[in-house]
This record gives C-alpha cells, sequence and structure tokens, in this order.
C-alpha cells in the first residue's frame, strides 16, 4: 500500500489567519540586527504567500538595505524572532484558535496507515513549533518545510517536505499520492507546481469562488465534516 503525504500549511489552514505576535517578533529580529530598517515593518509589503525570509528580504529592500544577506544574518534574526515570539507567549496553552474541525480530522487522519502527515509553511520553523506546542499540535507534525529553509519561494519547499517526509516515514511519496492542504491561491499553486494536488479550504481571506478560480482540485468552506475530507483526499491520491 503507498501512503499518501498530506501537507498542511498552517495560518488560516490549521488555526485562525492572522498572528500579530508572528509579525511583530519577525520585525523586530529584523529591526534588531538592521536599526536603519526600523522605519519599514512587515505589514507595509504584500505578505501573501510569502515566506519569512522573503518578508525579511522585502522590509530590508523597502528601507534601502541590500536584501542578498548571508545565511548567518537571516539566521541571526530567526533566532532573535523566536525568542521574541517565546516570549510573547509566555507558555500559555490551550485551543482557543484552532480552526473548527481541525483536532478531529487531525486524530482521524493521524491514525489511518493510509496517511502520513507534514506540514508546509511560510513561517520560520522554531515558530511554528512554539504554536504547535502551544495548541497540542507538534505530535501530530513529524516533518515539514519552513519559511527559514534555504528556498527562494513557496513551491519550492514542496520537494523539501517530499524529502523529508520519505527520509522520516520510509516510504516512497510521488507527487501524485502528495495533497497540499491550504486557504490561498499560493498553496493551490505550490502543489501544482510540483505535480501534486490542492485541496482548498476557505477559512482564510479567500473564497471559495476565488479558490476555484485559482484551480484547486477540491474546494471546501471548512474541514468540519471529517468523513468528506477524507474522502477528498482519498480521491485525490488515485482511490
Amino acid at each position: 500500500m503507498t501512503r499518501r503525504l498530506v501537507l498542511f500549511d498552517v495560518d488560516g489552514t490549521l488555526i485562525e489567519r492572522g498572528d500579530p505576535a508572528h509579525v511583530e517578533a519577525i520585525d523586530r529580529g529584523i529591526h534588531a540586527v538592521f536599526p536603519a530598517a526600523a522605519h519599514v515593518s512587515i505589514l507595509h509589503l504584500d505578505m501573501d504567500g510569502k515566506l519569512d525570509r522573503q518578508l525579511v528580504r522585502g522590509v530590508l529592500a523597502a528601507a534601502g538595505i541590500d536584501p542578498a544577506v548571508p545565511p548567518s544574518t537571516l539566521a541571526a534574526i530567526f533566532e532573535t524572532g523566536a525568542e521574541l515570539y517565546r516570549a510573547a507567549w509566555g507558555g500559555r496553552s490551550g485551543d482557543h484558535d484552532l480552526l473548527p474541525g481541525i483536532r478531529p480530522l487531525l486524530d482521524r487522519v493521524a491514525a489511518d496507515p493510509r496517511f502520513a502527515l507534514g506540514v508546509l509553511t511560510g513561517g520560520i520553523r522554531p515558530i511554528v513549533e512554539i504554536k504547535f506546542r502551544r495548541l497540542g499540535l507538534a505530535d501530530f507534525f513529524p516533518i515539514g518545510a519552513f519559511g527559514d529553509d534555504d528556498v527562494e519561494e513557496r513551491p519550492d519547499l514542496l520537494p523539501l517536505a517530499i524529502q523529508r517526509a520519505e527520509a522520516h516515514y520510509g516510504a516512497p511519496f510521488p507527487p501524485n499520492r502528495v495533497v497540499i492542504v491550504g486557504d490561498t491561491p499560493h498553496d493551490v499553486r505550490c502543489a501544482h507546481v510540483g505535480g501534486a494536488a490542492a485541496l482548498a479550504v476557505a477559512t482564510g481571506r479567500y473564497t471559495e469562488d476565488a479558490l476555484r478560480e485559482a484551480g484547486a482540485d477540491v474546494v471546501l468552506p471548512d474541514l468540519t465534516d471529517t468523513d468528506h475530507v477524507v474522502d477528498a483526499l482519498l480521491t485525490l491520491t488515485g482511490e
């Protein structure tokens, strides 16, 4: 039996879209390393679909600073940002900002041997890990591809996620057995560029019609109907 790899976006898909603490943490990390950029915020940019590393470069460019910074500088920005985000949450826990249906869906899919789970997100790994620990999601997602990985755009994350999944699960995941679940046209494009399927959910800023126009293979209003979602995942991957 060939397992299916299901890669979830995070903000707007698993949890409520909009996390001011995340944006502020990355902003402050940038400004700590580059004080001359303090007058520019990520909020001044088009954030949609961008990796956190792209947003860092966008802020620097808008501030008149060469965005081609070395990996060590990006690492310093992200390390500072992660520490600030961790401090902002102060160890609080709870599932108040999980989107409806997420926990029962993950319980179901994680227990089904036909599936393997991972994340594909523009957020940096340490901040995503804090979110997952706070919300009790960490055990569902042993692998992922993140916004601080050494790639240029979101579609570049897909082959990286597949590579990590194959190493972790010890199974091959051809693209026709991979589904990206996300809430934006950028998630749809990421899937299709890499030969995977896209299950789009209108729990973010985009309507169902907009997601259909973007070419999503399946569009759902939300992820509350667990049976329907599981059936869609199986259909998209050839069962």
